[in-house]
């Protein structure tokens, strides 16, 4: 996505109104001119701050050194994952630079009493007043002293009309015999102490610019409309990832004609089954002669010799047992939950695709998006549900993919990709004025794949989850921050908790009050987990252990979710705190879609449990819940349009589900037993109806993590039930089940015609329970 400036200044004040008759607030209208800031990585370069600071002029500061990077005329190319649905790629400039600092030292240079003192510098946010950006930062001394320096860079003219950027630099709290100084473009300038200083440059005038066109390279033309489709959102070259290696493809199929009609008919009708149960999109609008020609290169990539390493113990013969998948049955619900309604608060006109939820304490609704906006939304009367009384107004934009959103005694805190900022409105209309750091000092690097997760505060501390790095280098390794829950004290300082973690999207207090994460399959990583987060606790990514020494052994989750059965991307959790399922928990999945449930149970001090889907019917792969003032559940929907973050390739929406009162027939919890399990209901079971041990379908097995993406159930056993009893009140069943063994996953699945004492069918049949330790 390309962007002019003329079109972006409009982004600063938006305002959309839903209600009739609605007038307009001051805020919409609009000024001669407003700059415009974002965060973002800016040419391969993290912790960047651009500025719009007129048509013929954008400046960018890189956060980290405290100095301006560049001075252009031209725009910003806004590409990457939460722009263009595209990895590998990040924002950069275009256009004729007027100057640019290539030195990696720091411009700020101090002395006290003539001798150079070392200073640490340190970016504590930016602020907007009268149309104009204030960037603040602190030169921490030896001393402890702290010197403050206030910067607002504008675009002016001298005399003869030249272009020219002025830099006000003000500094205070300076100490007597301290001096400050800063390295420019046209040398170093002492800035008098607590004073304003004003520092111009001029440029000759540059013609219009524009963005140059693409590159052409010297490839396959398969290659280049793979690379301009949605490919590599799913598939790398020579590694699995959701979906197999092409060099993979390559090797499997002859190169013949009959293989490339095979694989172009595969790619156009897209579907599943060849290489697992993952869903690849259809192609249904690319051309025969495009098709072929990608197929063509898919082949070339096949490798002249495979050496193949058969993994550590084979997984015994799954025993076949006929039944039929239905929703709810073997296969993916998709209506929404009966105990359950939902109401769409979405509009044509506001369809975010959500980052983060939060309320304020008024009862209005905070929405942050992953796009290339980076806003915040207020939405008032959202508890009304009709989207003719809800109002939407844009707060705040510019911020690098916000992940993460939280209300602390009425104050809004965001998590961007590289910060935790407080957001501050100074003169009480509503819009941010002020985004002031909290925490900024966790390694980052370029990496489209650095998100961070959150938020959520806990006694005093807020809790983010630091995903990692995808596309390092082979001499390359993680950054010692990464793949970690991390604890944000007051003063911004930070301290792991846990590690080996790999996408943790989601994060929340649970049972008892403890925190949980969610994390993804992938790399050392056989299945999707629900982690309870523990001190010092590593997760199994083995990216993660940067140390010579062979790796720790990764802690089981206390619940697995298996790959494409239960999840693919597991998203936020929260507690259930009212209803039939109060005390346990529901998480929400973006590519597998939908809302799952969480039983949650304590065996030999730890936890573990059983998961169940619970509801789909959603307008997108689910990303955040939030508990709303009114009872009911707000759900935020997001994706990565292309495939491979996404549920059915929808990207948006935003709705809410409230509980109405209505029984549904389903496994209430499945319950770990000295000598099996207990199953209990939400309803007993229907009086005389039969229910034999041969019913039920249980395996058991465990995973085996490997260097590649996902990984194999070891062991894969079809269990019999030597023993089944049903309680008095026909609401519980117990199953004794022989040879049943800890760090295994159990799944259970109920004869699809069971029915309850009311006569309603199950609405689910299938639980996934993760033994760690079996009850003495």
């Amino acid at each position: 996505m390309t962007i002019r400036l003329q079109n972006l200044a409009l982004l600063a004040a938006t305002v959309f109104v839903f209600a009739a008759n609605y007038p307009s607030p001051k805020e919409d209208i609009q000024r001669p001119w407003e700059v415009w800031a974002i965060r973002s990585v800016l040419d391969k370069k993290p912790r960047m701050l651009t500025l719009a600071l007129d048509k013929e002029c954008y400046a960018a500061y890189d956060l980290v050194k405290g100095k301006l990077y560049k001075v252009w005329k031209g725009g910003i190319t806004l590409e990457g994952a939460a722009y263009t649905n595209k990895k590998d790629i990040q924002p950069g400039s275009w256009g004729t630079a007027y100057m640019c600092d290539s030195l990696p030292a720091s411009p700020w240079h101090v002395s006290i009493r003539g001798n150079d003192e070392p200073a640490r510098v340190l970016y504590k946010g930016y602020a907007f007043k009268n149309q104009q950006i204030y960037l603040h930062f602190a030169l921490v001394l030896s001393s402890k002293d702290t010197v403050l320096v206030t910067e607002r860079p504008e675009f002016v003219r001298n005399t003869a009309g030249k272009p020219g950027l002025e830099r006000m630099i003000t500094t205070s709290k300076v100490p007597e015999g301290v001096a400050v100084s800063l390295q420019t473009f046209e040398g170093i300038r002492a800035l008098p102490s607590n004073k304003t200083t004003y520092l111009a440059t001029y440029f000759d005038p540059l013609p219009e610019q524009f963005p140059p066109p693409p590159t052409p390279k010297a490839v396959h033309p398969g290659r280049a409309l793979m690379d301009k489709s949605d490919c590599f959102v799913c598939h790398k070259v020579d590694e699995n990832e959701v979906g197999p290696a092409f060099q993979r493809v390559a090797q499997r199929y002859p190169n013949n004609k009959k293989s490339v009609d095979l694989l172009v008919n595969k790619i156009r009708e897209g579907g599943t089954g060849v290489w697992g149960t993952g869903v690849m999109n259809s192609h249904a609008l690319l051309t025969e002669p495009e098709l072929t020609a990608m197929v063509s290169y898919i082949f070339t990539l096949k490798p002249k010799e495979i050496v193949v390493q058969k993994p550590v113990g084979q997984p015994k013969k799954e025993q076949v047992v006929q039944r039929i998948n239905s929703p709810g049955f073997g296969a993916p619900l998709e209506k929404v939950h009966p105990s359950y309604d939902l109401q769409t608060l979405h509009t044509k006109n506001f369809k975010p695709r959500v980052g983060a939820l939060a309320f304020k304490p008024d009862g209005r609704l905070l929405v942050t998006t992953w796009d290339e906006v980076g806003g915040v939304y207020l939405l008032d009367n959202v508890t009304t549900g009709d989207t003719n009384k809800i109002t939407v107004k844009r707060i705040a934009s510019g911020l690098a993919e916000p992940l993460g959103i939280e209300v602390v005694n009425g104050e809004i805190y965001v998590l961007q990709k590289h910060e935790l900022t407080k957001l501050i409105d100074t003169d009480g209309d509503e819009i941010i004025d002020e985004y002031r750091v909290v925490c900024n000092s966790w390694g980052v690097t370029a990496d489209f794949h650095e998100f961070a997760f959150g938020l959520v505060y806990k006694e005093g501390y807020f809790y983010v989850t630091l995903s990692m790095a995808m596309r390092l280098k082979p001499d390359e390794k993680q950054l010692p921050d990464r793949g970690r829950t991390i604890k944000i004290a007051p003063n911004g300082s930070f301290e792991s908790v846990n590690y080996g973690l790999r996408t943790p999207n989601g994060i929340g207090l649970g049972v008892d009050n403890e925190l949980f994460v969610t994390d993804n399959q992938g790399q050392w990583l056989p299945g999707n987990k629900f982690i309870h987060v523990k001190k010092g606790e590593f997760n199994g990514m083995a990216w993660g252990w940067l140390s010579d020494e062979p790796a720790p052994r990764m802690v089981p989750p206390a619940i697995w979710l298996p790959e494409d059965e239960i999840g693919n991307s597991p998203s936020e959790p929260v507690l259930i705190k009212e209803g039939p399922y109060k005390g346990q928990m529901l998480h929400g999945d973006v590519t597998h879609g939908g809302i799952q449930r969480d039983f949650l149970e304590k065996i030999n001090g730890e936890y573990q449990g059983a998961v169940f889907r619970f509801s789909q019917g959603f307008e997108a792969g689910v990303n955040r819940l939030r508990w709303g003032p009114d009872g009911a559940l707000y759900v935020g929907e997001v994706g990565m349009a292309g495939g491979g973050w996404s549920w059915k390739d929808r990207v948006q929406g935003l709705q809410k589900i409230k509980y109405n009162g209505k029984s549904t027939f389903e496994m209430l919890a499945v319950r770990a037993k000295p000598q099996g399990f207990e199953i209990e209901f939400t309803e007993p079971l229907k009086e005389g109806q039969k229910l034999r041990p041969a019913d039920i379908l249980i395996h058991q097995w465990w995973y085996l993590p490997t260097k590649n993406y996902g990984g194999p159930k070891m062991d894969l056993t079809a269990m019999n039930v030597e023993k089944l009893s049903i309680s008095e009140d026909r609401t519980r069943v117990f199953l004794e089940i022989p040879n049943l063994k800890k760090e295994h996953v159990v799944y259970f699945r109920l004869p699809d015609t069971l029915k309850s004492h009311g006569g309603q069918s199950l609405w689910s049949s299938e639980a996934w329970y993760t033994l760690n330790n079996i009850p003495n």
